[in-house]
Protein backbone atom coordinates (compact mmCIF):
# COMPACT_ATOMS: atom_id res chain seq x y z
CA UNK A 1 0.00 0.00 0.00
CA UNK A 2 1.05 3.25 -0.84
CA UNK A 3 1.68 6.12 1.34
CA UNK A 4 -1.19 8.44 0.23
CA UNK A 5 -3.51 5.05 0.64
CA UNK A 6 -2.37 4.88 4.02
CA UNK A 7 -3.44 8.30 5.40
CA UNK A 8 -6.60 8.07 3.11
CA UNK A 9 -7.37 5.03 5.02
CA UNK A 10 -6.28 6.66 8.72
CA UNK A 11 -8.76 9.46 7.98
CA UNK A 12 -11.04 7.37 6.88
CA UNK A 13 -11.19 5.85 10.76
CA UNK A 14 -11.22 9.15 12.16
CA UNK A 15 -14.21 10.18 10.34
CA UNK A 16 -15.54 6.94 11.77
CA UNK A 17 -16.07 9.11 14.88
CA UNK A 18 -18.37 12.05 14.91
CA UNK A 19 -16.69 15.32 15.24
CA UNK A 20 -18.71 16.28 18.21
CA UNK A 21 -16.93 13.06 19.98
CA UNK A 22 -13.68 13.67 18.85
CA UNK A 23 -13.34 17.16 20.17
CA UNK A 24 -14.43 16.28 23.26
CA UNK A 25 -11.36 13.74 22.99
CA UNK A 26 -8.99 16.02 22.05
CA UNK A 27 -10.70 18.54 24.96
CA UNK A 28 -9.98 16.00 27.51
CA UNK A 29 -6.21 15.13 26.62
CA UNK A 30 -5.77 18.56 26.92
CA UNK A 31 -7.40 19.30 30.16
CA UNK A 32 -6.03 16.01 31.99
CA UNK A 33 -8.72 15.84 34.79
CA UNK A 34 -7.92 14.66 38.16
CA UNK A 35 -8.48 11.07 38.83
CA UNK A 36 -9.64 9.84 42.05
CA UNK A 37 -8.23 7.40 44.22
CA UNK A 38 -10.87 3.70 45.15
CA UNK A 39 -12.86 4.62 47.33
CA UNK A 40 -12.50 2.03 50.58
CA UNK A 41 -10.63 0.09 48.13
CA UNK A 42 -13.10 0.16 45.79
CA UNK A 43 -12.36 1.49 42.23
CA UNK A 44 -15.95 1.62 41.41
CA UNK A 45 -16.57 4.06 44.06
CA UNK A 46 -13.96 6.17 42.74
CA UNK A 47 -15.02 5.99 38.84
CA UNK A 48 -17.77 6.88 40.13
CA UNK A 49 -16.20 10.69 41.38
CA UNK A 50 -15.09 10.59 37.83
CA UNK A 51 -17.41 10.30 35.59
CA UNK A 52 -19.03 13.38 37.54
CA UNK A 53 -15.47 15.16 37.34
CA UNK A 54 -15.74 14.30 33.30
CA UNK A 55 -18.93 16.35 32.25
CA UNK A 56 -17.84 19.30 34.68
CA UNK A 57 -14.69 19.62 32.81
CA UNK A 58 -16.63 19.47 29.67
CA UNK A 59 -19.20 21.83 31.01
CA UNK A 60 -16.15 24.39 32.02
CA UNK A 61 -15.62 24.51 27.66
CA UNK A 62 -18.30 26.89 26.71
CA UNK A 63 -18.33 25.72 22.86
CA UNK A 64 -18.60 21.75 24.29
CA UNK A 65 -21.40 22.77 27.06
CA UNK A 66 -24.41 23.04 25.18
CA UNK A 67 -23.96 20.12 23.50
CA UNK A 68 -23.37 18.11 27.00
CA UNK A 69 -26.34 16.47 29.23
CA UNK A 70 -26.31 14.54 32.19
CA UNK A 71 -27.62 11.35 32.23
CA UNK A 72 -31.02 10.27 33.88
CA UNK A 73 -30.51 8.29 36.99
CA UNK A 74 -29.64 4.70 36.41
CA UNK A 75 -29.57 5.36 32.77
CA UNK A 76 -28.13 3.15 30.52
CA UNK A 77 -25.28 5.59 29.39
CA UNK A 78 -22.95 8.75 31.94
CA UNK A 79 -24.23 11.50 29.15
CA UNK A 80 -25.54 12.09 26.27
CA UNK A 81 -23.72 14.31 24.23
CA UNK A 82 -25.98 16.32 21.11
CA UNK A 83 -23.88 16.73 17.81
CA UNK A 84 -23.72 20.13 15.78
CA UNK A 85 -26.50 19.07 13.90
CA UNK A 86 -28.08 20.00 17.10
CA UNK A 87 -30.86 16.82 16.50
CA UNK A 88 -28.23 13.52 16.21
CA UNK A 89 -28.27 12.13 19.70
CA UNK A 90 -24.69 9.70 20.89
CA UNK A 91 -25.03 7.99 24.60
CA UNK A 92 -22.17 7.72 26.12
CA UNK A 93 -20.50 5.38 28.86
CA UNK A 94 -17.59 7.10 30.98
CA UNK A 95 -15.28 4.98 32.27
CA UNK A 96 -12.33 5.39 34.06
CA UNK A 97 -9.28 2.57 33.24
CA UNK A 98 -5.58 1.60 34.75
CA UNK A 99 -5.49 -0.41 31.06
CA UNK A 100 -6.30 -3.34 32.28
CA UNK A 101 -9.82 -6.01 31.28
CA UNK A 102 -13.25 -3.60 32.20
CA UNK A 103 -17.02 -4.65 32.23
CA UNK A 104 -18.57 -2.79 29.39
CA UNK A 105 -21.61 -5.41 28.72
CA UNK A 106 -25.01 -3.57 28.48
CA UNK A 107 -28.40 -5.09 27.43
CA UNK A 108 -29.85 -1.94 27.02
CA UNK A 109 -27.08 -0.17 25.78
CA UNK A 110 -26.14 -3.03 22.99
CA UNK A 111 -30.02 -2.87 22.01
CA UNK A 112 -29.79 0.91 21.40
CA UNK A 113 -26.45 0.50 19.42
CA UNK A 114 -28.21 -2.25 17.17
CA UNK A 115 -32.13 -1.19 17.14
CA UNK A 116 -34.05 2.07 15.79
CA UNK A 117 -35.12 2.40 19.35
CA UNK A 118 -34.35 5.26 21.24
CA UNK A 119 -33.67 5.59 25.02
CA UNK A 120 -36.81 7.14 26.24
CA UNK A 121 -37.90 4.07 24.23
CA UNK A 122 -36.27 1.24 26.24
CA UNK A 123 -36.65 0.02 29.19
CA UNK A 124 -34.78 0.64 32.31
CA UNK A 125 -34.11 -2.92 32.95
CA UNK A 126 -34.57 -6.40 30.74
CA UNK A 127 -33.80 -9.90 30.81
CA UNK A 128 -32.18 -11.86 28.16
CA UNK A 129 -35.39 -12.87 26.73
CA UNK A 130 -37.08 -8.99 26.47
CA UNK A 131 -33.20 -7.93 25.10
CA UNK A 132 -33.86 -10.70 22.16
CA UNK A 133 -37.42 -9.97 21.21
CA UNK A 134 -36.40 -6.33 20.62
CA UNK A 135 -33.24 -7.21 18.58
CA UNK A 136 -35.07 -9.24 16.48
CA UNK A 137 -38.71 -6.45 16.11
CA UNK A 138 -36.49 -3.19 15.69
CA UNK A 139 -33.16 -4.58 14.04
CA UNK A 140 -31.64 -1.30 12.00
CA UNK A 141 -28.30 -0.55 10.74
CA UNK A 142 -28.47 3.18 11.56
CA UNK A 143 -24.79 4.62 11.06
CA UNK A 144 -23.44 6.42 14.01
CA UNK A 145 -25.86 4.82 16.32
CA UNK A 146 -23.97 2.87 18.75
CA UNK A 147 -23.11 2.94 22.72
CA UNK A 148 -19.64 5.12 22.96
CA UNK A 149 -17.26 4.63 26.26
CA UNK A 150 -15.21 7.40 26.95
CA UNK A 151 -11.99 5.44 28.35
CA UNK A 152 -9.73 7.72 30.63
CA UNK A 153 -6.33 6.39 31.80
CA UNK A 154 -6.00 6.31 35.49
CA UNK A 155 -2.50 6.24 35.22
CA UNK A 156 -2.42 9.02 32.88
CA UNK A 157 -5.56 11.67 32.53
CA UNK A 158 -4.23 12.72 29.18
CA UNK A 159 -4.74 9.36 27.48
CA UNK A 160 -7.85 9.51 26.54
CA UNK A 161 -10.15 7.73 23.75
CA UNK A 162 -14.14 7.68 22.99
CA UNK A 163 -14.91 4.79 20.83
CA UNK A 164 -18.31 2.78 19.82
CA UNK A 165 -19.41 -0.96 20.62
CA UNK A 166 -19.02 -1.49 17.10
CA UNK A 167 -15.54 -0.42 16.77
CA UNK A 168 -14.18 -1.99 19.32
CA UNK A 169 -11.61 -4.31 18.29
CA UNK A 170 -10.71 -5.93 22.11
CA UNK A 171 -13.71 -7.77 23.15
CA UNK A 172 -13.20 -10.35 25.79
CA UNK A 173 -15.53 -13.10 26.67
CA UNK A 174 -16.10 -13.81 29.80
CA UNK A 175 -18.28 -16.81 30.79
CA UNK A 176 -18.78 -14.69 34.38
CA UNK A 177 -22.75 -13.94 34.15
CA UNK A 178 -22.33 -10.58 34.97
CA UNK A 179 -19.24 -9.49 33.55
CA UNK A 180 -20.06 -11.38 29.51
CA UNK A 181 -18.20 -9.24 27.66
CA UNK A 182 -15.23 -6.64 29.01
CA UNK A 183 -12.64 -4.70 26.94
CA UNK A 184 -9.12 -5.03 27.18
CA UNK A 185 -8.39 -0.76 27.15
CA UNK A 186 -4.33 -1.10 27.15
CA UNK A 187 -5.02 -3.11 23.72
CA UNK A 188 -7.69 -1.23 22.40
CA UNK A 189 -5.49 2.19 22.78
CA UNK A 190 -3.28 0.40 20.18
CA UNK A 191 -5.52 -0.08 17.78
CA UNK A 192 -7.74 2.26 15.12
CA UNK A 193 -11.68 1.66 15.38
CA UNK A 194 -12.84 -1.22 13.69
CA UNK A 195 -14.98 0.04 10.46
CA UNK A 196 -17.48 -3.21 10.39
CA UNK A 197 -20.63 -3.69 8.31
CA UNK A 198 -23.64 -4.03 10.74
CA UNK A 199 -23.50 -7.63 10.46
CA UNK A 200 -20.39 -7.79 11.42
CA UNK A 201 -20.97 -5.83 14.94
CA UNK A 202 -24.04 -7.83 15.45
CA UNK A 203 -21.87 -11.35 15.13
CA UNK A 204 -19.48 -9.66 17.32
CA UNK A 205 -21.51 -8.35 20.29
CA UNK A 206 -24.43 -10.83 20.33
CA UNK A 207 -22.31 -13.41 19.32
CA UNK A 208 -20.00 -12.49 22.19
CA UNK A 209 -23.11 -13.05 24.97
CA UNK A 210 -24.22 -16.03 23.36
CA UNK A 211 -20.43 -17.58 23.98
CA UNK A 212 -20.66 -16.59 26.88
CA UNK A 213 -23.96 -17.90 27.93
CA UNK A 214 -23.32 -21.15 26.59
CA UNK A 215 -20.43 -21.85 28.05
CA UNK A 216 -21.77 -20.59 31.66
CA UNK A 217 -24.08 -23.33 30.93
CA UNK A 218 -21.68 -26.08 30.00
CA UNK A 219 -19.92 -25.40 33.33
CA UNK A 220 -22.96 -25.98 35.32
CA UNK A 221 -23.24 -29.66 36.65
CA UNK A 222 -26.06 -31.82 35.26
CA UNK A 223 -27.29 -32.26 39.05
CA UNK A 224 -27.82 -28.83 39.36
CA UNK A 225 -29.93 -28.27 36.11
CA UNK A 226 -33.56 -28.42 36.89
CA UNK A 227 -35.88 -30.07 34.07
CA UNK A 228 -38.44 -28.18 31.92
CA UNK A 229 -41.09 -26.48 34.20
CA UNK A 230 -39.77 -27.41 37.35
CA UNK A 231 -38.54 -24.35 38.29
CA UNK A 232 -42.46 -23.70 38.84
CA UNK A 233 -42.46 -25.45 42.00
CA UNK A 234 -39.92 -22.71 43.05
CA UNK A 235 -42.32 -20.19 42.73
Amino acid sequence: MEKRDKIKDLNKEVIMIPKILQDIESYLKNYQIDIHENVEGEGRGGSLKDEGTVKKALWEDKNLKPHIFDAELRGFGDMTVLDYDMKTKYVVNIKTSIGSSDNCFSKIGFVYALTDLEPEQLPKSMNFLKMNELLVNHKADIPNKDYYFLCVDKNDSSNVMIRGAKQINSWVVNINPSNILQVNWKKEKKLPPVNRTYEESYKVLIGGIKKSINSYWNNIPNDFKMESGSVNRFI
